[in-house]
Order: C-alpha cells, then structure tokens, then sequence
C-alpha cells in the first residue's frame, strides 16, 4: 500500500488546474444537457487517456439475448495465434468502463482495453451496457451477468480460459466488477477468478459516513457529493434501492466465497476510505485482497494516464495480475 503525502503531485495538481479553467470558460452552460455531458467527458478521455497500444485482432460482436443484444469489443494480443497452438489460453478480462453508469463507453476506453491486453497479454472484453437514465438499476448489471455467462461460455472460441476470468473496471465499472462477483455468487456461477476494481464506489447509501468524503467531497478533486446525488438520480429507479447490496457492495452481509481482489485507489479520491473498507472486510471474510493506494492523486487517475503517468503504474500493476494468472 502506498504511503499518504498529504499533497497532490504535480501531473494531478496541474491536470486538476486545467480542468477548473476549461470549465470557467464554458461557466455560461452550467447545466448542459446528457448529450453535451458525454461529448465533452468522451473529448477529455481522448485527450487524456493512455497512449494506443498495437493489439494483435479486435472484433465488434453482439451479444444476443431474447429482449436486447449487448454489444462487446474484443482484443487479441499481437502473438493470439502462436500461443493458441501450443495449447496456451489467455485469461479473460472483462472490463466495465466508469462514467457513473451515464457516459463513456467501450469505444471510449478502446486505448485502455488495447493497454491491458497488450500488458496482461489477455483477451479483453471491453463491455458497452446500457446507461442512465434511460436504462435503470440494475439493467447494466444484467447485461455485465450476461457478457460473463456468454464469455465462459464461448470462451474456447475466444481462445480463452474459461477458468481465468477477470472481472475489472474504474469507478462505476469498479463497483459493477463486486456487484458481479456477488451476483455470480448468488446464481452459483460463472465463477470469477480474479476482480480488480480501481477506485470503485462501495456504497450509494450513507456514504458521507467515511470520512474521505467529509474531506475531500467539496468537488475540489474531481468527485463532489453532488455529483454522487446527480449519479443516483439517474442511476436509481427508487432512491431506497441505494440499500441494496447490487448498488452498494459494501452493504453485501457475507463476502466469503468472493474471489481474490486487487484493489486500487487514490489518495485524493472521496471514495479512498470506501476501498480501504472493502480490502478489510474481504480479508475478514478469508479472502486474499490486495490493496494499492497511490499517493498524492486523484479519482480514476488510471484512464487519465495520458496527462498523469501515475496511472500507467496503475494499469501495470493491474495487468502483472492478470498475467499471473
């Protein structure tokens, strides 16, 4: 675990700066529209995000279900076809993008898709679920259920291990990586062999009683209270559904069972102390939990790693673990 500094470093500080300018220049919109809010939350993970690594093959598949199709993103590493005749399967990372289950998608992540496969040499599969405010809880975590039945069940296709799988994502992803591994607890499978929320948000009820929140959720560091209120709007048919376990992981009673975790958070990140509860009660729980916090940066510094280099340690840490796999 990384040691708290007490100050932001530099590349945060300065991308933290850049951020408040480019919204005081645009202070006239102070309520723009859902539309306006994912294209300017897609332009700054596009210039923000890590740099575009050369995968091996990438395919577009659907998923296709009685009532909807899911559409996924695929990502084979460079040497797919050499390993897959020695017999060699890939882990398989499912990977759940953040945006607080209303912006970005897959093709906004595609640079951090191709990183981790690349990393981990892993096949990714790189999920777009529905969002809110037009589809509610828990339809995105229904269709995360179904991409992880669909990829242990074609995971031979995949040239992938359907006994390696990896559950990931940062943010609202992250917390979607445990509300999964719940959710397959639940329902006696697939089972998980590994998840690795960055940053997650544990709990949509009560969460301004971790104290990370009273310091830090002013919106002075990317997250702010508020936003978290404009997130379970959106998010939530019924402001009572923050108590379940699905929309608040930390709130499961029995975490036993769970597979391995490793954790990653930040030090100037609202939802730091919530991380550092989840470690805690999965290994009180007898689960192996593994938690890094990065000093003197902030939320989902990871899919900035483009302006703050912090998070390609991040990613690296995240890939090393997969690849032990």
């Amino acid at each position: 675990m990384t040691d708290a500094t007490g100050h932001l470093e530099p590349e945060s500080a300065a991308f933290l700066n850049g951020l408040k300018a480019s919204r005081a220049q645009t202070s006239s919109s102070t309520h723009p529209d859902l539309a306006t809010v994912r294209q300017s939350m897609a332009a700054l993970l596009e210039a923000c995000g890590p740099r575009r690594l050369p995968v091996g093959d990438t395919r577009r598949e659907l998923i296709a279900l009685t009532d909807r199709e899911i559409p996924v993103h695929i990502y084979w590493p460079e040497d797919e076809d050499t390993n897959a005749r020695a017999g060699q399967l890939r882990p398989m990372l499912l990977y759940f993008h953040g945006g607080g289950w209303t912006h970005f998608s897959a093709k906004t992540h595609d640079n951090v898709a191709r990183y981790l496969c690349t990393r981990a040499d892993c096949i990714v599969i790189n999920v777009d679920y529905r969002l809110s405010p037009e589809h509610k809880f828990p339809d995105a975590l229904e269709d995360a259920y179904e991409t992880l039945r669909w990829a242990h069940s074609n995971a031979r296709r995949l040239k992938g291990d359907s006994g390696a799988i990896v559950a990931a994502g940062e943010s609202a992803g992250g917390t979607m990586s445990i509300a999964l591994c719940l959710l397959a607890k639940d329902r006696g499978g697939p089972s998980i062999a590994l998840h690795i929320p960055m940053c997650p948000s544990l709990t949509l009820h009560e969460y301004d009683r971790y104290p990370s929140w009273k310091r830090l959720g002013g919106g002075d560091y990317l997250l702010s209270e508020a936003a978290l209120e404009e997130v379970k709007r959106a998010y939530l048919r019924d402001p009572a559904e923050a108590g379940n376990p699905l929309a608040s992981p930390i709130l499961a009673p029995d975490l036993s069972g769970l597979p391995p975790a490793f954790i990653i958070t930040a030090e100037f990140d609202p939802l730091v102390d919530e991380g550092a509860h989840y470690a805690r009660r999965l290994r009180d729980s007898g689960v192996p939990a593994e938690l890094s916090c990065f000093a003197g940066t902030i939320h989902c510094f990871m899919i900035l790693a483009g302006a703050i280099s912090l998070g390609y340690r991040a990613l690296d840490q995240a890939a090393e673990r997969i690849r032990s796999l």
